[in-house]
């Protein structure tokens, strides 16, 4: 949009609030003459650039889920969304150790010529300087010392439903709904404001990862249609006629693309999800030390160390976590519980074994998010919409004691407690009492057990890239597909392998 003589305002992503007359002219405005403090304080995800004669301002507000990336070539700056606007072949090496890693399904950025905006930043660029400023930050919520579960499981859902009201009026929205206390949140605070909406869910054939009963039971409760999406791999996958602007590092690309079939053939939009559940309310640390001292009600401390005493941790671990420093969940990162099998990867030096090592914080830039949006949602016109990443929801994630994050009891441990307390009035017990996981990667299991001649043929041939970079070893690989036992081990592995093989001979093909 021109917003002055020479100049023009480029905005990206989701707009969930009415855009008024002369909105736009007012975020120039702001950017133009450097009103941080106002620009700050506009309401919804906000990202784009500002391009005036003399300069570019790039700028991507706290909440902002767009994965808006920049390069320099001494005077001139180019940004995009979409890491493949920006290649450079004769400028990009990608390192023998990120394709590794990409292959583990380690969530790395492998292009070091791009750079991220990060959230709450600008970056100003003229015809000879670059520079960033912090314009947009988070503040805790200013809440009374030892405020109780309760009131915070109430202010949440309060937050909630006032970000849900945005949506009320857009016409029909569609929600993601697992099954899990993340999307049902959402669908409730939704189907309260008054929003038309309608559900969608995966079925699988596997029952170990069925979870339609529960996303029945929530939309039969809630009086919302429920659409079922058959979810599972077809014979075009792996999907070698596709180009990705990044190795997928999803091992579910085959369903996001049938979900975003039926919800673009259903007329859909909007399609909300609960994404941030797991960032705002699920446990980043957990120790003694919170039980002992966390900002909480002193008659609860000693609940919580009852159940950390009832719970799996031994007596000498959950002692040595009445150091601030220390989490019982530092043994899982540290000797790498986390990272996933690489039998048929050739060793790489200096690869962590934590997978989330050096890589981008969720709320910075995700790979995942940003190759699904390119790739099944913005070529159908569909906008993925965040109602638990609200300014209003992370100030006062910001503010919440681990010690409610995470609760031990009889034996078990009970995961985001603020969502299982605000849907415990609203939802059946049998959704929110909900304990354990179902094995969500059997289908992906099944699917590298039923076909070895395509992983085969695409990594383990001569043409393959990743034989060439000495990232997959094709004797190992031979093996590995050959022993229904370690293909099952590795399966998940040989779907990010996949998906980056096939990444990387789209990308030698595209580039000059």
């Amino acid at each position: 949009m021109e917003t002055g003589p020479g100049e023009h305002l480029l905005l990206s992503g989701p707009v969930t609030r009415p855009a008024a007359d002369g909105w736009q002219r007012r975020i120039a405005d702001l950017v133009r003459e450097g009103r941080h403090a106002e620009l700050a304080r506009l309401p919804g995800e906000l990202c784009g650039a500002l391009v005036t004669p003399r300069k570019v301002t790039l700028f991507r507000n706290l909440v902002s889920t767009e994965g808006l990336l920049y390069r320099r070539d001494g005077p001139v700056l180019s940004w995009s969304t979409d890491p493949a606007g920006l290649l450079d072949r004769e400028r990009e090496e990608f390192s023998r150790q990120a394709i590794w890693r990409c292959c583990r399904g380690d969530e790395v950025f492998i292009y070091h010529g791009l750079t991220p905006v990060r959230p709450g930043e600008l970056v100003i660029a003229d015809q000879t300087t670059l520079s960033t400023v912090r314009f947009d930050a988070l503040a805790p919520l200013d809440l009374p010392r030892r405020t109780p579960l309760a009131q915070y499981a109430e202010l949440a859902y309060e937050m909630l439903l006032r970000e849900a009201r945005a949506y009320v009026g857009a016409g029909r929205v569609g929600v993601m709904v697992s099954g899990g206390l993340d999307s049902a949140a959402v669908l409730c605070a939704l189907v309260e404001a008054g929003a038309d909406v309608v559900a969608y869910h995966h079925v699988v054939d596997d029952p170990l990862a069925d979870e339609s009963a529960y996303a029945r039971t929530i939309c039969d409760h809630l009086s919302v249609p429920l659409e079922m999406v058959k979810a599972g791999y077809d014979g075009d996958f792996p999907p070698r006629g596709r180009a990705f602007p990044h190795p997928f590092l999803n091992v579910g690309f085959p369903w996001l693309e049938q979900l975003a079939e039926r919800v673009h053939a259903d007329g859909i939009r909007l399609l909300v999800w609960g994404r941030d559940g797991d960032l705002r309310f699920g446990p980043l640390r957990y120790g003694l030390h919170d039980a002992l001292a966390g900002d909480i009600p002193f008659r609860e401390r000693a609940a919580l160390c009852a159940g950390l005493i009832s719970s799996r941790w031994e007596a000498p671990r959950i002692v040595r976590t009445a150091s601030r420093t220390r989490s019982l969940f530092d043994d899982i990162r540290s000797g790498g519980g986390l990272a996933r099998a690489t039998d048929f990867l050739e060793p790489v030096p200096g690869v962590p074994d934590d997978p989330f090592a050096d890589v981008p914080a969720e709320d910075d830039y995700s790979v995942k998010d940003a190759c699904a949006q390119l790739t099944s949602w913005r070529p159908r016109g569909i906008m993925m919409c965040n109602p638990l990443g609200s300014r209003d929801l992370r100030r006062l994630a910001a503010r919440l004691p681990d010690a409610y994050r995470m609760i031990p009891y009889q034996g078990q441990v009970i995961t985001k407690p603020v969502l299982r307390l605000l849907l415990s009035t609203r939802l059946p017990a049998s959704v929110w009492r909900r304990y354990g996981r179902l094995w969500m990667s059997s289908a992906h299991k099944h699917r590298a057990l039923a076909d070895t001649d395509a992983f085969h043929e695409l990594m383990g041939g001569p043409d393959s890239r990743l034989v060439r970079m000495g990232v997959v070893n094709p004797a190992r690989l031979t093996e590995v597909l050959t022993d229904p036992h370690r293909r099952r081990r590795n399966a998940e592995t040989l779907v990010h392998a996949a998906m980056t093989e096939i990444f990387l001979r789209h990308y030698e093909g595209r580039t000059p």
